[in-house]
């Protein structure tokens, strides 16, 4: 039996694209065009419409962009998909802290809020 997809709506704007990011301790539905929080949802929804997301990465509104990484060799490194900005990578030094970004919210190169 095939599993029904959910459609999630905006209030605000009437859009249906949306993505998912974590929220404090829970996963957050927001929507993709206007950035208005729709509702809560479960882990495992929020996996499903990152899968979707990475499917169609052109699906997201301009002002969010997903966060990329690469492991290979023991070497992380962790990219922003728009702008491909060097966010972390594990062969520089902590201390150094300008590649040091896992926990940012927003590129700091293009600005967008990253997922």
């Amino acid at each position: 039996m095939p599993s029904k997809e959910t459609v999630y709506t905006c209030k605000n704007c009437g859009s249906t694209k949306v993505y998912a990011k974590p929220k404090g301790r829970r996963m957050g539905i927001y929507c993709g065009v206007c950035g208005e929080w729709i509702c809560f949802t479960t882990y495992s929804k929020m996996l499903e419409l990152y899968k979707k997301i990475e499917d169609d990465p052109d699906s997201l509104s301009d002002r969010i962009s997903l966060r990329y990484i690469k492991k290979y060799n023991g070497v992380t490194t962790m990219r922003c998909k728009k702008c491909d900005t060097l966010l972390y990578s594990s062969v520089f030094p902590k201390v150094k802290g300008q590649f040091d970004l896992v926990n940012a919210s927003f590129c700091p190169n293009c600005g967008r809020e990253l997922m």
